[in-house]
């Protein structure tokens, strides 16, 4: 067993996330049908809930329709699709809302039709609940005098009952059924109460049990085998019936595992373990490359068969003694960096070549204003060099904050994985066994890319910085045989939706 080393679960992180950590929404730019998209959806915090779907497309697209396609129902099972509304002042962008009705994996099937005849694009969404809806002071005091008024007028009713309305319409309440009828109230009273007490508890109850299943990071129960990590995925609470289902490979791998140094983000790995055991959530194990010492945030990256893609969280701490380590490979497409992140825009990689990164826009960042990131490669000369595929696509991307308390995988697809929309189309077209499990012979890999995008020059990510703060970017590309990583220091303001 190796010395020197501690390893330690993280506790579940109480704030919001879904297949990502921090960034609910889900990004995509692609291709539906012959028309260029970008889609961002915003899921709802809570489930059943409306998640808010923008799409822009050129002008050669007339109207655009949505609709929820839920893992189980496929498109067949799914719902009537609903029109969009176009956005006045803006030719190509749409506006609509859908209602994500269970908890689970969802696509939303974006259907586009214009010059060139109908297309549509799957776009995955992973439906948890993240949050609970507060109640403002104002509607919680209105609901009180009103349940107050309401309480009054219920005894009432029972004075009432028990009284004047026994009588003739020509008859006065006397004394004697006045004192009945004011002891049947006040016997009525502490029973509404009772009621209202158990109301109040049943409530509560309710609420406790939504908080109880309100979806969370799936914590990584990490331990040392020999020279080996082994990880271990310890929550299934969001598989109803509560049982996982099988892991399917996206760009090849079972498990993207990313390590960020914490605090400073000047160590970064992006690993693939290996699987133990051939169970539907397998235990995993890695070798850690050499990397300096200090604690690091460790996110995994799995999607299920269903379509749902989901992080699992962790935490690692690494003395001095394992930074003199011999570096060890566990898959050929491992990768690290060491070193401080560039505080501008370019910066050198370890072959020598320029990486230049810009985003929309010549003033600061804003938090939730939609970016485009682009990056090129440039030879001493400024001459833009071509990339090799990585993984199937010319780049991928990784965003964190410095506190871990926000993470994101970035594909130049955005931050949806070919993997899940090849599950949702895979079960369309009935690539599935008797029992309803994708077939694994067809669904091996996930690994495709269009020609375009892996003879790319240059490699554009969508998204939009959740929160302000100070964030690292890290892109990594192949080149000769060789995966480059390139750090950049992304410091984050307050955008115009978020408060100070």
């Amino acid at each position: 067993m190796m010395r020197g080393l501690k390893v330690f679960a993280i506790a579940t992180l109480a704030f919001v996330c879904s297949a990502h950590i921090g960034s609910p929404d889900v990004f995509f730019r692609g291709k539906a049908g012959s028309y260029d998209v970008s889609v961002v959806v915003r899921p709802p915090e809570v489930v059943p809930g409306i998640a808010r779907v923008t799409v822009r497309a050129g002008a050669d697209v007339q109207r655009v329709s949505i609709r929820p396609v839920f893992w189980r129902a496929g498109s067949k099972g799914a719902p009537s699709a609903d029109e969009t509304r176009r956005l006045q002042g803006s030719a190509g962008t749409f506006e609509g809302s859908l209602w994500l009705m269970a908890r689970g994996a969802y696509s939303v099937d974006v259907i586009v039709d214009g010059a060139h005849g109908p297309g549509n694009v799957l776009v995955p969404v992973a439906s948890v609940a993240t949050g609970r809806l507060g109640m403002n002071g104002g509607l919680a005091a209105l609901l009180i005098v009103l349940g107050g008024l309401l309480f009054a007028g219920l005894v009432n009713i029972v004075y009432k009952a028990a009284g004047e309305s026994l009588l003739p319409a020509s008859e006065v309440l006397d004394r004697i059924r006045r004192r009945r009828a004011q002891r049947v109230a006040a016997i009525a009273m502490p029973i509404l109460a009772l009621g209202l007490f158990g109301g109040a508890r049943w409530w509560k109850a309710v609420d406790s049990a939504y908080e109880r299943t309100m979806y969370s990071p799936s914590r990584l129960a990490l331990s040392w085998s020999g020279d080996e990590l082994q990880l271990s995925i310890t929550d299934t609470l969001f598989q109803p019936p509560r049982r996982p289902s099988a892991l399917i490979r996206d760009h090849g791998k079972l498990m993207h595992l990313f390590l960020i140094r914490a605090g400073d983000a000047g160590a970064f790995a992006h690993l693939h373990p290996r699987p133990l055991d051939t169970t539907a959530v397998p235990d995993l194990a890695v070798r850690i490359p050499r990397l300096p010492a200090g604690a690091y945030h460790v996110f995994g990256d799995v999607v299920h068969e269903t379509g749902f893609e989901r992080t699992t969280v962790g935490s690692l701490t690494l003395t001095s003694r394992d930074s003199s380590r011999p570096s060890a490979l566990t898959d050929p497409d491992d990768a690290w960096h060491v070193g401080e992140p560039a505080t501008g825009n370019r910066v050198t990689l370890g072959d020598g070549s320029i990486m230049e990164m810009t985003m929309d826009g010549s003033g600061p960042v804003r938090a939730r204003v939609e970016q485009s990131i682009r990056v090129v490669l440039r030879n001493a000369a400024g001459d833009s060099l071509s990339l090799d595929p990585y993984l199937g696509m010319p780049a991928h991307g990784v965003v964190a904050r410095l506190d871990g308390r926000v993470y994101v995988h970035l594909h130049p697809m955005g931050t949806v994985t070919l993997a899940a929309q090849q599950a949702f189309i895979a079960r369309d077209r009935g690539d599935t066994t008797q029992a309803g499990r994708l077939n694994p012979d067809e669904h091996a890999n996930h690994t495709s890319a269009s020609p375009d995008e892996t003879s790319a020059h240059s490699v554009e990510f969508p998204y939009a910085f959740p929160t302000s703060g100070e964030y690292r970017l890290f892109i990594q590309v192949k080149r000769g045989g060789r995966i480059l990583t390139g750090a950049f220091a992304i410091p984050v303001m307050n955008g115009a939706a978020e408060g100070k």
